[in-house]
């Protein structure tokens, strides 16, 4: 009898289990999902709207996610608060924006140099970045999903400007270490939404801007109010971040979060790969505008190299002991990459 009743017991249990299991496998999930990126743009296309898709047909409906372009349902540098809160359940953003409130997240998209365009995210899962990040994340209330390659950024300006000594006194839009680098090397930074940055050049707040890659800003407008950009990206081998509500996350069955990163992964590639003929396509029509390309020489750009490298060692490493893992984790990656790291 007593046999008979602990199998009967550990039948009902498992049964239990079972039932739950299948429960949470036939419950559908719903998500609203904002991004960085602008309604007509590569990013939003591949990196929002494909993203969404693909993760709705690889789980069979039962995870739907809504891509918003950058704007709609809030700025930009709004979204990770409204991430934390569960306001939004993702986002694939700049985590520079919340470094108001976690100062490890300083310069957290960008690099003090630019070795291979993938060193982001070769450091982020193979160097160590995962690691590093996620508890990080994690004490905000967001999960950090993982990361997706992001093409250089460049300075596009009203006026010339020949060489870095230019920055000197130059009203310019900048965030992040881009801000800082640029403040040490004397210029006038302004802080402005990358959605305000053509209203701000066209009524002659700021001079010059720096915001994301060159598609995205040719479908800002910024070719409609600036006459120049200058070469190369100061930028390269950044990312974007992909972060999760932690909530939400935690609530997905496991099968669900391994589509969640496989996907990142495939849409992180096919966005990369066409982003480059994109850029070479913005680059005939800007040509065509008459755009004026300007070339710093390596001179100028190892002192911008500088610049970054001084303001990420002197502030940000002080200020934030995670930050300072981040940034000697990374000099290492560069330098086994072939990068000559200035000593200090």
């Amino acid at each position: 009898m007593r046999t008979t009743g602990m199998l009967a017991t550990a039948l009902t249990a498992g049964l239990a289990l079972a039932t739950g299991g299948a429960a949470a496998q036939d419950k559908t999930f719903n998500w609203r999902f904002t991004t960085v990126a602008g309604a007509n743009t590569i990013e939003f296309k591949e990196l929002g709207e494909g993203f969404a898709e693909k993760v709705e047909k690889a789980s069979k409906g039962r995870l739907v996610i809504k891509a918003f372009p950058s704007g709609v349902l809030m700025k930009d540098p709004e979204a990770i608060d409204a991430l934390a809160k569960g306001t939004i359940q993702m986002a694939v953003t700049y985590l520079v924006y919340f470094s108001g409130k976690e100062p490890a997240l300083r310069a957290v998209n960008e690099w003090p140099a630019l070795v291979d365009p993938l060193q982001g995210v070769t450091w982020f899962y193979a160097g160590g970045g995962a690691e590093i990040m996620r508890p990080i994340l994690e004490r905000h209330g967001m999960y950090f999903l993982g990361v997706s390659p992001l093409s250089g950024e460049h300075i596009w300006s009203k006026n010339p400007l020949p060489t870095v000594d230019a920055l000197k006194g130059l009203k310019i839009r900048a965030a992040g270490l881009a801000a800082d680098s640029f403040a040490r090397m004397g210029a006038a930074v302004v802080n402005m939404s990358g959605v305000d940055v053509y209203q701000g050049l066209q009524r002659g707040t700021v001079d010059a801007a720096e915001f994301t890659t060159l598609p995205v800003n040719y479908e800002f407008g910024f070719a409609e109010v600036t006459k120049h950009v200058i070469f190369p990206s100061y930028s390269g081998g950044g990312t974007y971040d992909w972060a999760i509500n932690k909530k939400a996350w935690d609530e997905l069955p496991e099968d669900l979060k391994t589509i969640m990163h496989a996907t990142l992964g495939q849409v992180g590639s096919q966005y990369f790969m066409k982003a480059i003929l994109a850029e070479r396509k913005v680059m005939d029509e800007l040509k065509k505008k008459n755009m004026n390309f300007i070339t710093w020489s390596e001179k100028d750009m190892k002192a911008l190299e500088l610049a970054r490298i001084a303001v990420m060692r002197e502030r940000y490493a002080k200020e934030s002991e995670d930050f300072a893992k981040i940034l000697k984790s990374r000099l290492e990656l560069l330098q086994t990459l072939g990068y000559d790291v200035p000593p200090g």
